[in-house]
Order: structure tokens, then sequence, then C-alpha cells
């Protein structure tokens, strides 16, 4: 059965964001926070350091670093899907 451009972006869609989700709970609390709170609800670093009672650039290193462990990540899983 053939597919239309609609179904097949929707479809890519739904398991971009299952993988993003799957590589998501294997991080730290912490670290899956602050991913989620900047890159996902686009959050500010003053509105997450209200929030968490971080300072500004501490929000902005553990982003730095949580970005850092889920590429690796990422990259773990092309690997042993090759």
């Amino acid at each position: 059965m053939l597919t239309s451009e609609g179904d097949v972006s929707t479809n890519d869609a739904l398991a971009s964001r299952e993988l993003v989700y799957k590589l998501l709970d294997q991080l730290k609390p912490t670290d899956r926070l602050v991913i989620r709170m900047l890159d996902l609800e686009q959050r500010s670093v003053a509105e997450i350091s209200e929030l968490t009672g971080w300072k500004p650039g501490a929000v902005k290193v553990r982003a730095f670093r949580a970005r850092g462990k889920l590429k690796r990540l990422f990259k773990e899983l092309e690997r042993k899907e090759r």
C-alpha cells in the first residue's frame, strides 16, 4: 500500500518523538529536567533559574552537559543499529 507524503511526515515525526523520549529516559532526572524545560518547553534560562534555584550559569552548564550525554547516547544507539 502506498502512503501519501503527509503520512510519511507524520510517521517520521512520531518516530522522532519516540526516539527523543527514549533517549531522555536514559538521562539523570536533573539532566532530563533541564533539557525538557530549555529545549522542549522553550523556557528561558532566567525562568529555569527561578524555578529550580540554580544560578543562570549552572543552567547553561547543565544543559550543555546534558546535550552532550544525549549526543553520546544517540551515537551509541546508531552503532547498535548498524
